[in-house]
């Protein structure tokens, strides 16, 4: 009767772990929504080898700021092949500030179209921002190198 008792205490525990460890996997497996922007250029237009800023912020769908989180600007130009031509960190705002010198990216008619990437982590879902046209005009540009 002991035995019978043991057995079943034990297959009881069993069960339960099993349980709790398959509900906090699926749980990890859930990634929090995010929501990235890229605020407009005051101009779109840039003399080549002039600095740019891209401006954007990264939160939570619920509106909570993500920070130190890798954002990527890429381009839709041929140019760089992987398409980032910049990349930066959000600050403890869930805002980003991301500097680079323009090239040009482009050069069958100087225009890109940008956008801020987040490619999300263990905790947040990835996002993607609304595009920027970015026009480089190349007065001193050096030409983007693949």
């Amino acid at each position: 009767m002991l035995a019978k008792r043991l057995l079943f205490f034990f297959c009881f525990t069993v069960a339960i772990v099993s349980f709790l460890n398959f509900e906090f996997a699926f749980s990890s497996l859930q990634h929090e929504g995010t929501i990235l922007k890229l605020y407009d250029f005051r101009g779109y237009e840039f003399n080549g080898g002039q600095p740019v800023v891209f401006v954007g912020k990264l939160t939570t769908e619920a509106g909570e700021r993500i920070e130190s989180a890798e954002i990527l600007i890429k381009s839709d130009g041929p140019c760089p092949k992987d398409g980032i031509i910049a990349s930066g960190f959000t600050d403890k705002t869930g805002r980003f500030w991301i500097y680079t010198i323009t090239k040009i990216w482009d050069e069958s008619d100087n225009m890109i179209k940008v956008r801020a990437i987040f490619l999300g982590n263990e905790k947040f879902s990835s996002s993607i921002s609304d595009s920027q046209i970015l026009v480089v005009y190349p007065s001193h540009a050096e030409k983007c190198e693949n």
